[in-house]
């Protein structure tokens, strides 16, 4: 008779424990791995704003003063990302909704729209080679209007 995993999770003694702990540490490293690549990814952006910003220092230096500094946070919170625990991250998080919540809603609703962007870029990459729709498809504004379709005035 095979065990399922709740019977194995709920049995007291040394099976049971280990495998709640097991899960629980993988869990873990997958998070950590995880805010590791966020971490890589945000720092590319933070060099890519500085990049930006760098080329404006002659025309804009307004602007490129912006950029430097957005960069540099940008660059700290993935410096911050990749240091601090999960549980400081989180922490971090609960009391920045509590002192600025208006700030925090419209951060979250940013954040998901950009991991709305990302996941549809990524999926549209995947799938566009498998898409159901061909190259040749009808598109509504291209179809030729047919002139028997129209009545004429006056003939």
């Amino acid at each position: 008779m095979s065990e399922t995993t709740e019977d194995l999770a709920s049995r007291p003694g040394a099976g049971g424990t280990n495998f709640k702990q097991r899960i629980a540490r993988d869990g873990k490293q997958k998070i950590e791995s995880g805010k590791r690549a966020a971490a890589d990814q945000i720092d590319e952006i933070a060099d890519a704003i500085d990049l930006a910003g760098s080329q404006l220092d002659g025309s804009q230096p307004t602007l490129a003063n912006y950029a430097a500094k957005l960069a540099e946070g940008v660059g700290g919170l993935a410096t911050r990302l990749r240091e601090d625990s999960l549980e400081d991250l989180y922490h971090e998080v609960r009391r920045l909704a509590a002192r600025h919540p208006a700030m925090f809603v419209m951060g979250s609703a940013a954040i998901g729209l950009a991991i709305a962007r990302f996941m549809r870029a990524e999926d549209g990459a995947h799938s566009s080679s498998s898409s159901h729709w061909s190259d040749d498809s009808a598109d509504f504004n291209s179809r030729p209007r047919e002139s028997s379709d129209t009545p004429t005035a006056g003939v």
